[in-house]
């Protein structure tokens, strides 16, 4: 028997598995970065999701219903500049810090000797960028992100 066409076929049917097998581990290789790029990014949309949730939930303490009673006399002609030190209320969720400053002043008096009451409250989790809410008397007039300067 001729066992020399054994050995050929032999050699042609490793190859074949050989290029299988590094063809299937490179498309491993190729998924499990994909995974880890996922996973990645997913914690990624989670830490941004936690910080939106954490003004979410302040927004929900203090500014739905506002305690006016509980806002400090402005120390300055209607509101002071967000850089000038004043002291700052602290509050907390779960691990989250926000330090807020609740103000207010009286306005000057119209011609009917009437003096309105404004509110404004500002948050911030940095010391540069707060989160602030605007009222006249009891009635929210705006809110938005401001930058705070020295």
């Amino acid at each position: 028997m001729d066992f020399s066409l054994f050995r050929t076929q032999h050699g042609w049917v490793s190859l074949p598995i050989i290029a299988l097998l590094l063809a299937m581990s490179s498309l491993s290789m190729h998924f499990q970065e994909r995974l880890m790029a996922s996973y990645k990014w997913r914690g990624q949309v989670n830490e941004v999701e936690a910080n939106q949730q954490i003004w979410t939930d302040f927004q929900q303490a203090l500014v739905v219903s506002p305690s006016f009673a509980s806002a400090t006399a402005s120390e300055c002609v209607g509101f002071c500049d967000l850089g000038k030190p004043i002291q700052e209320k602290t509050w907390q969720k779960a691990n989250q810090l926000v330090h807020y400053r609740w103000e207010s002043y009286e306005s000057l008096p119209d011609e009917a000797d009437n003096t309105k009451t404004s509110y404004r409250l500002c948050a911030t989790q940095n010391q540069q960028q707060y989160r602030c809410w605007w009222w006249r008397e009891s009635r929210l007039l705006a809110n938005g992100w401001v930058s705070a300067s020295d």
